[in-house]
């Protein structure tokens, strides 16, 4: 019994320094860069709501790009994402968003097949510069990924929240630590 005793408190301890670790790291993100030029910057797919109209997620994702378009800290963007359950296509919003905005069609690129994380940083030409942008609890996976698959030249950028912070922000922040995990020890 002294032994089971034992073996809760080692993994009890465990899982508080994974936490914190974890935690720590997203956490790091927060902590604003110099500002570098890099080739394009990347957006990361987020959900598209009924209508075909951008969620907070992806038009925070995407007005955060454009605005590193429109500063020349990038010359491109590429719109990386999957299909959406309401039949419009996670790149197709945000590039209405980026031509609404007055983003030359000709520094956009679209990749169709980024239907997760990895896989956008896979899709990637790794000879080119990247700003990676996404939400600050999404930036730690993607930074791992990034350097797990010898994507080097990068860097992150948080968006902003133009809407406030998420309502369930709690459980994106949970499944990213849980991911950030998993790509650790799974890879």
């Amino acid at each position: 019994m002294e032994s089971i005793h034992k073996i809760t408190r080692i993994f009890v301890v465990a899982v508080f320094f994974l936490t914190v670790a974890t935690f720590a790291y997203i956490f790091s993100f927060y902590v604003a860069k110099d500002v570098e030029v890099h080739d394009c910057a990347v957006v990361f797919g987020a959900a598209v709501w009924p209508g075909g109209n951008p969620s907070h997620a992806l038009s925070d994702r995407t007005y955060s790009a454009i605005e590193a378009y429109k500063e020349n800290t990038v010359s491109c963007l590429v719109f990386s994402g999957a299909n959406s359950a309401y039949g419009k296509h996670e790149v197709d919003v945000m590039l209405e968003i980026a031509t609404q905005e007055g983003v030359a069609v000709e520094d956009i690129e679209l990749d169709y097949d980024g239907k997760n994380t990895k896989q956008t940083i896979q899709n990637l030409d790794h000879t080119r510069s990247y700003l990676l942008v996404s939400n600050d609890f999404h930036l730690a996976r993607i930074n791992l990924l990034a350097r797990q698959t010898g994507l080097m030249n990068v860097d992150v950028l948080k968006s902003t929240y133009r809407f406030g912070r998420y309502s369930q922000e709690t459980f994106f922040v949970f499944r990213e630590a849980v991911a950030f995990w998993y790509y650790i020890f799974v890879g």
